[in-house]
């Protein structure tokens, strides 16, 4: 009688892992198809990058004035700019957005590798008193939206034992569409920032990684560097020099050397590119309220900006996913463009391009000890960056849509090339 119920025990087992096999088959040959559902280039999106701005404006208000209720408008062009950035960093991702008075469509295709197969998903938006997603498709699997949202609510909610996500959908009070623009009505956010502030206290890690804490010591230390009270502008290289000549003292491998020199990178972002770098690298200040930084900021052929943008796209190059890096800045020069802006700066990407450069061979096992001992005895800004003369700077919207059109352009295509063909020259760089 035992082995009678044991047997059939075993049998249904088995038929409930085949059918949990059938169903995850099912759902995957669902999910994938052979034609891709969008077809949009990453350029032609970006030609409207310099209106994020004006997102960008908006939702500082909302954060700033977070005791009031706010109007957020998001237009076609802001989504696709946006979306435009990850497909540079990301060319098997693409996406388009559509806003009509009656909905609007999110459409979005990842080409899986070489093979010939996509996964395409769209989601159908409507306008209402809530955030109201009708449907969402993968493939040909239709998923109810309103279960999908209550999925994720009931999801996000337990995963940060929080009603976060609760919260963050009831801020939603209406949503409104007119041909290529959704308005929301958001509520007060005093509740929802308050929310998320408990959400990070209870997902902090207790314990800092060790790049955490070496990072958190090279910021310390190079803020107790002479150079750093200095009442005249320093050279990046000179950070660079104190901070690797540290790390060489204390790396006796190539593996040393990596972690070290990836700390003295994160650090040197915090400290002389932004101090709000340092919340992606975690909680390396001495003092949460008052961030260090130097006296006079580092510069790069006498520019501020360019250490700046040298040394904050080396730690994102580090952070980020690959092609990041160069793809925010591409962005930011684009977003640059607008009344307001610097206008796009081709030597503003030469620095970024740099930093990207650098911390590729500062932080690969074959050449970081290399890198350490050649920035130990670094003697010139030129031996990190490329001359800038005859790059373009300034542009303008209509004066870079006038020279270069978009930036899949062959004209435009031709001074990122001169940019590579200088980091190209630079010896640190071929190793």
């Amino acid at each position: 009688m035992i082995l009678r119920s044991v047997k059939w025990l075993l049998i249904t087992f088995a038929i409930i892992v085949v059918l949990l096999v059938v169903s995850v088959a099912t759902v995957t040959i669902m999910a994938v198809q052979k034609a891709p559902l969008v077809a949009s280039t990453a350029p032609t999106q970006l030609d409207g990058a310099d209106s994020v701005n004006e997102l960008l404006a908006q939702l500082q208000q909302a954060f700033s004035r977070r005791e009031e209720g706010h109007q957020v408008t998001l237009t076609e062009t802001q989504v696709e700019s946006l979306v435009g950035v990850l497909q540079r960093a990301l060319p098997d991702f693409k996406g388009v957005v559509n806003i009509t008075p009656l909905a609007g469509t999110i459409n979005v295709t990842y080409a899986i590798g070489n093979t010939g197969y996509y996964v395409n998903a769209s989601a159908l938006v409507l306008p209402g008193n809530s955030l109201r997603i009708e449907r969402v498709q993968v493939g040909d699997l239709t998923i109810p939206g309103r279960f999908l949202l209550s999925f994720i609510e009931r999801t996000v909610n337990s995963y940060t034992q929080s009603e976060i996500a609760t919260i963050a959908l009831s801020r939603v009070e209406r949503v409104t569409m007119r041909s290529g623009e959704l308005t929301l009505d958001v509520g007060r956010l005093d509740e929802l920032l308050s929310e998320l502030n408990v959400v990070a206290s209870n997902m902090s890690v207790s314990e800092q990684t060790e790049l955490q804490q070496l990072s958190a010591y090279y910021l310390r230390y190079l803020s107790g560097r002479e150079i750093a009270l200095s009442n005249k502008p320093v050279s990046l290289i000179e950070y660079l020099r104190e901070g690797m000549a540290r790390a060489r003292e204390q790396s006796q491998t190539p593996q040393d050397a990596v972690l070290h020199n990836n700390a003295v990178i994160l650090a040197l972002a915090v400290y002389v590119g932004h101090h709000r770098v340092g919340t992606l690298v975690g909680d390396i200040q001495p003092d949460a309220d008052k961030a260090l930084k130097p006296r006079r900021g580092a510069v790069l052929h006498k520019r501020n900006d360019l250490a700046r943008h040298f040394i904050i796209s080396a730690a994102l190059e580090l952070l980020a996913e690959q092609g990041m890096s160069l793809a925010i800045g591409e962005f930011k020069e684009l977003m640059d463009r607008g009344n307001g802006g610097s206008g796009y700066s081709f030597v503003d990407l030469a620095a970024d391009m740099s930093g990207t450069e650098f911390a590729k061979v500062a932080t690969h096992p074959n050449t970081a000890m290399e890198v350490q001992n050649a920035i130990a005895r670094i003697q010139s800004e030129l031996e990190i960056i490329p001359p800038i003369d005859g790059l373009p700077e300034g542009l303008s919207k209509q004066a870079f849509t006038e020279q270069y059109q978009r930036v899949d352009s062959e004209a435009y295509l031709k001074e990122v090339e001169e940019i590579k063909r200088r980091i190209r020259l630079l010896p640190l760089y071929q190793k």
